[in-house]
């Protein structure tokens, strides 16, 4: 396994906790204090368990399951995969702390923060999505393609 798909993976299990964590207090926010979560607690929860737990695991399999680039394939571009684990992550962490902080401030920054967020969230997965592209295909393909 890479060194990147390996900080995929262990970033992916640090907002999963951050996350669990999230949504316990929300839980017993709502049981035992009567208070349900506001909008901006649940996206930022829905946040961290989907893009940041799900995403950066599937990210992080996928580089390491995936067959690697052939030699010399011009579409090979592994910046566009230590790229995609700097913006998902940093995207996800800006939505999750600033989407937080919004639930009880509407200050014009932080709605700026949240949204600066959720733009790194999407330019990672862009990113991750570009980068594996040229790895998607099967094992024979270019035996068959040889063979006619």
């Amino acid at each position: 396994m890479s060194p990147l798909s390996r900080r995929f993976l262990a970033t992916a299990a640090l907002f999963l906790a951050s996350g669990l964590a999230m949504g316990f207090w929300m839980l017993v926010g709502r049981e035992l204090l009567g208070a349900w979560p506001l909008p901006h607690l649940v996206s930022a929860h829905a946040h961290l368990m989907l893009v940041g737990t799900v995403m950066e695991t599937i990210l992080g399999v996928a580089i390491w399951l995936f067959p690697r680039p052939a030699q010399g394939d011009t579409r090979h571009r592994p910046w566009l995969s230590e790229a995609a684990w700097w913006l998902i992550t940093f995207g996800t962490l800006l939505r999750a702390i600033f989407e937080t902080a919004r639930a009880w401030n509407t200050a014009l920054p932080l709605r700026w923060a949240v949204v600066i967020g959720g733009a790194l969230q999407l330019l990672g997965l862009a990113a991750g999505i570009v980068y594996l592209r040229p790895r998607i295909r099967s094992v024979g393909a270019g035996l068959r393609a040889i063979a006619g």
